[in-house]
């Protein structure tokens, strides 16, 4: 029997978009549609903060990221847009892990075992309790896939969460995922506040 997810949620500020992951597929999505839409939200958000937005290149960035994160089938997806800034400055997926056959049990020790890079050598793992249980955080720098044939592979800074709801088999999993070195600490502090608030 499957956990249920249905209730599944966190908290974050305006400043995440929500991607358009769940609940429709590619016929039924105007992805162009969608992007133009909140890019003009961001716009409008900008201004009230004194920034100025370049309605279409966020537009371009707002599609690229949406389908990459839809391509992964995350449950939910948020890209942190700055205000001032045309480009996401991090991408956070939510999912879920269910045991089967092959993993009978989701287990920290296993996320943390599956879940770790070792590109820039050992990542800051930490076990930690959340609200929703015990859980593990793992830091860490991997290298990318190259966005052009001959171009450099890029260095993808990332914070990753699982947790054990209490009375579940599921595991839970938050990433977020950044490239700009300045953003890591601003990144751990809403990665940090953000965990903290998983329901489900």
């Amino acid at each position: 029997m499957t956990d249920d997810l249905s209730n599944l949620g966190l908290e974050c500020s305006e400043d995440w978009v929500p991607f358009p992951v769940t609940g429709t597929d590619d016929s039924d999505l105007d992805l162009d549609h969608w992007a133009k839409y909140q890019a003009e939200e961001l716009a409008r958000r900008y201004a009230r903060d004194g920034e100025r937005a370049d309605v279409r290149a966020l537009t371009r960035g707002l599609k690229r990221a949406a389908a990459d994160s839809r391509a992964r089938a995350p449950l939910a997806a948020f890209g942190w847009y700055v205000s001032g800034h045309d480009v996401v400055a991090a991408v956070m997926e939510l999912d879920a892990i269910h045991p089967d056959d092959t993993v009978p049990d989701v287990s920290l020790a296993w996320l943390t075992q599956h879940m770790t890079v070792r590109d820039f050598g050992e990542p800051d793992v930490r076990e930690l309790r959340l609200p929703l249980g015990d859980a593990v955080r793992i830091r860490q720098n991997f290298i990318g896939e190259r966005k052009r044939l001959l171009g450099p592979r890029p260095v993808i800074r990332s914070l990753f969460y699982g947790v054990r709801p209490e009375g579940m088999e599921t595991a839970l999993t938050l990433a977020l995922s950044w490239t700009e070195p300045i953003l890591d600490e601003p990144a751990e502090k809403l990665g940090d506040d953000i965990a903290g608030t998983l329901t489900v």
